[in-house]
């Protein structure tokens, strides 16, 4: 059997002292160092489910976004004997506001430098997704 499933997130990014930062979150349940995102609910835009998603796991709000077009992974897995394709829109945004983690969800989060971020991702697809974020902002 094989299943399709969309979720949406943000790529959270602070400027400090000219230097460009990411939050990455440690999620609970598969252990892996990634952006905050989650699945839609009815009647939300990507947008609006990746804003939401962001408040709910890190208390971030979404300040301004850097471009309209989300960056795009793909990627499969097994989840109880089915595959599980999964495409997940990110859009990259500047974001304000405290951390405060879900604890249901998120075991930790750290904010790295950009530059750096590859290096702390877990899996391919994202540090694919952040090169490419690197090249469009030229650093």
């Amino acid at each position: 059997m094989q299943v399709q499933e969309a979720s949406f997130g943000i790529i959270p990014l602070q400027i400090v002292d000219g230097i460009w930062k990411v939050l990455l979150i440690l999620h609970k349940g598969g252990r892996h160092w990634a952006f905050p995102k989650g699945r839609s609910n009815l009647g939300e835009t990507p947008l609006e489910s990746a804003s939401r998603e962001l408040k709910e796991e890190t208390g971030l709000e979404v300040e301004k976004l850097l471009q309209e077009e989300p960056l795009t992974e793909k990627y499969k897995f097994r989840r109880k004997g089915a595959s599980v394709i999964k495409t997940v829109q990110y859009f990259p945004a500047l974001v304000r506001g405290e951390v405060r983690l879900q604890p249901e969800e998120i075991q930790d989060a750290k904010w790295v430098l950009l530059k750096e971020a590859v290096g702390h991702l877990t899996f391919r697809e994202a540090k694919e997704m952040c090169r490419t974020l690197l090249q469009q902002l030229k650093l």
